[in-house]
């Protein structure tokens, strides 16, 4: 993208993406269709073709390889082995073909599932029971570490309301149909948009739970931070949101442990608020980084994180405003500007034209008038 004032710059404009609803209608039947495939699958012969889609997307995307190779190298710190990152870095491929088995399958679990697969490894759930007692909900925090998408399955069935803040980074076709199949337990999925904000304070008003992937800065609209041990960026809006809102921040990694998954929940923390909206986000921002630091350490062959979380050339951070602000548009125009185009088709443009040239021509004649 163009640098701020260049001459020849040109600022994004913001597309509001219209739905087609024969898209959306059969992104969903692929998902359903995809996902009672998987399932017919017994599971130890599902993981194993999800460990060779892992290996085949290992040796068939050097970038993504590199990226991670990059991610890993800075958390193990000084001259790490280089067998070791190589042995890590397969895990991590591994792991995201399985994680992609499971949300493929996710639709057809049911609690008698849940109560055979999941454990807690560490912490307690009365953590977040205790912290919804306060009244002002509670924002969990989580990273790309096992199967994250299982975190808001198992929440959900579980009893907890949630609402699910993720940003769409592919095509809305791919989008809709993981979207179907993340909030097959019910719950609520809202994209980084002022509307989806402003939802996110309403489930939060109502003692509900918010939840937040927060590894990374994708939109480049983060604060700076010392993240294990470099500097780089991370997404600002839980932070924003928990010092508004009183919320308690909860952080929660999932981590696989062989055809099973376990919950580690950290130690809660709040966002203090103060006269000075910086010094406040700059501290919140820390403690999510400490608390990042704490389950991407412990279980670094499951961060399935396929962009560089310390970016050769970081973007300058862009200020967060409030949502609903006309100033938060300058977030929501970088949003737009990494995703992909919507083109119209020629049939389409061609029935736009005459309407078009009548409306020049109306106002041609009402100018002259």
């Amino acid at each position: 993208m163009a640098e701020a004032g260049s001459g020849n710059a040109k600022t994004p404009a913001f597309r509001q993406e219209e739905r087609h609803e024969f898209r959306y209608r059969l992104s969903v039947a692929c998902a359903r269709a995809l996902s009672w495939l998987t399932w017919i699958v017994p599971l130890p012969l599902r993981m194993r073709f999800a460990d060779g889609v892992g290996l085949a997307f290992y040796r068939f995307s050097p970038t993504y390889r590199a990226n991670v190779e990059a991610n890993v190298r800075q958390v193990l710190g000084d001259a790490p082995d280089d067998a070791a990152v190589r042995r890590m870095v397969r895990s991590v491929f591994r792991t995201s073909g399985r994680n992609f088995a499971d949300l493929l399958a996710m639709p057809r679990w049911d609690d008698r599932y849940f109560a055979r697969h999941l454990s807690l490894g560490s912490g307690s759930w009365s953590i977040i029971d205790e912290a919804r007692t306060l009244g002002r909900g509670v924002i969990l925090i989580t990273c790309h570490v096992g199967c994250f998408d299982f975190i808001g399955q198992a929440l959900g069935h579980r009893g907890y309301p949630l609402t699910i803040v993720t940003g769409r980074t592919t095509s809305r076709f791919v989008f809709d149909g993981v979207t179907f199949l993340r909030s097959s337990s019910g719950n609520r999925m809202v994209e980084p948009t002022p509307s989806g904000v402003r939802h996110t304070y309403r489930a939060l008003k109502r003692n509900e739970v918010a939840v937040f992937v927060t590894d990374r800065d994708f939109f480049q609209n983060g604060r700076p931070v010392v993240f294990f041990g470099k500097r780089t960026t991370l997404p600002p809006g839980a932070v924003r949101i928990a010092r508004d809102t009183g919320a308690t921040v909860v952080p929660i990694v999932s981590e696989r442990a062989g055809l099973h998954h376990r919950v580690h929940i950290l130690d809660p923390f709040t966002v203090e608020k103060t006269g000075d909206i910086d010094a406040d986000l700059d501290r919140g921002i820390e403690q999510v980084a400490s608390a990042l630091e704490k389950g991407i350490g412990s279980h670094l062959d499951q961060w399935a994180m396929f962009q560089r979380v310390w970016p050769e050339r970081p973007a300058g951070p862009i200020q967060v405003f409030p949502p609903g602000s006309p100033l938060e548009s300058e977030i929501l125009e970088r949003v737009a500007s990494v995703l992909p185009e919507r083109k119209r088709s020629r049939k389409r443009r061609a029935a736009a034209w005459p309407f078009a040239r009548l409306r020049d021509v109306w106002r041609l004649v009402s100018r002259r008038a």
